[in-house]
């Protein structure tokens, strides 16, 4: 009788291997298969997102296109039998417009002619996305002003214009790309960590207007210890989209947070913020 109770006993735990080994390979199934899903979603997602950005630059290269042959129609049809002293230097400034088209084709500046004077566009990205777009309309091409703008009024404008505009456009152009672009980097981060602040970070983010200083706090558990850190980031480069220089504190002491301070400032020195912060508990 005994015997008869240990085999089926025996048969009975069998039977539960069994069924437990079914269901780990059923759930690892599901898991799987979940994993496909958000692979094939993120894929489509950026499908999509590609797609828009090629319409995107057809229409900016297209618009390069009809302004560079514009300005070539134009240079060509103000050519008169007996050129005056005037329509030489309107000439030249009609060529010097057409080359920095040229020249600043595919770098996110583009351009509009408008009789006597070019709108143009400078558009802002941050790792593969676009951001903002600002403008710029430069009028009498002998004498060139400044008449309308959409610049941020903390970028030095009528500076940056007294240094380069009638010297050297295309230069101003150039310097003004490299502010908006670095402050709308900065914007992305920050807005995107606000948006989508990880549970561990306390409280709101502290910033001024150019988001060149930014500061706040977060707290990690690292086996069962619980530690508040407070991170400050000073960008002293204002084209830059990195910190020149990051500070973190923390109230506790011990040693193992000395040791993530050291490797959360080389972090955040090297990596954008939002997906340092990303990589924090990883």
């Amino acid at each position: 009788m005994e015997e008869v109770q240990n085999l089926f006993r025996e048969g009975v735990m069998s039977h539960l291997d069994r069924l437990e080994a079914l269901s780990q390979n059923l759930a690892h199934k599901q898991e799987e298969k979940r994993q496909q899903e958000t692979d094939l979603r993120e894929k489509r997602d950026l499908i999509v997102r590609l797609q828009k950005e090629r319409g995107e630059l057809r229409s900016q290269i297209q618009l390069q296109k009809e302004t560079i042959q514009a300005l070539s129609a134009r240079q060509e049809g103000s050519k008169p039998q007996i050129q005056s002293t005037q329509s030489a230097v309107q000439d030249l400034r009609l060529e010097e417009m057409k080359n920095i088209m040229e020249a600043l084709w595919f770098t996110g500046i583009s351009g509009k002619l408008k009789d006597d004077a070019v709108c143009f566009c400078i558009s802002t990205a941050f790792e593969g996305t676009y951001l903002d777009s600002y403008y710029i309309q430069v009028n009498n091409l002998r004498n060139p002003q400044i008449s309308r703008h959409s610049v941020p009024a903390f970028i030095p404008l009528s500076d940056l214009a007294k240094e380069h505009l009638s010297a050297d456009l295309k230069k101003l152009l150039h310097v003004l790309y490299e502010w908006l672009n670095g402050y709308a980097g900065r914007k992305f981060q920050a807005d995107h960590m606000e948006k989508k602040s990880p549970a561990y970070v306390a409280g709101s983010l502290q910033k001024n207007s150019l988001y060149t200083v930014l500061s706040f706090t977060y707290n990690l558990t690292i086996g069962g210890q619980t530690a508040s850190f407070t991170a400050k980031f000073l960008y002293e480069d204002l084209t830059d989209t990195l910190p020149t220089e990051v500070t973190i504190t923390c109230t506790d002491s011990e040693a193992w947070t000395q040791e993530m301070i050291s490797s959360h400032v080389s972090l955040f020195s090297g990596t954008a913020l939002h997906r340092a912060l990303d990589s924090l508990t990883t």
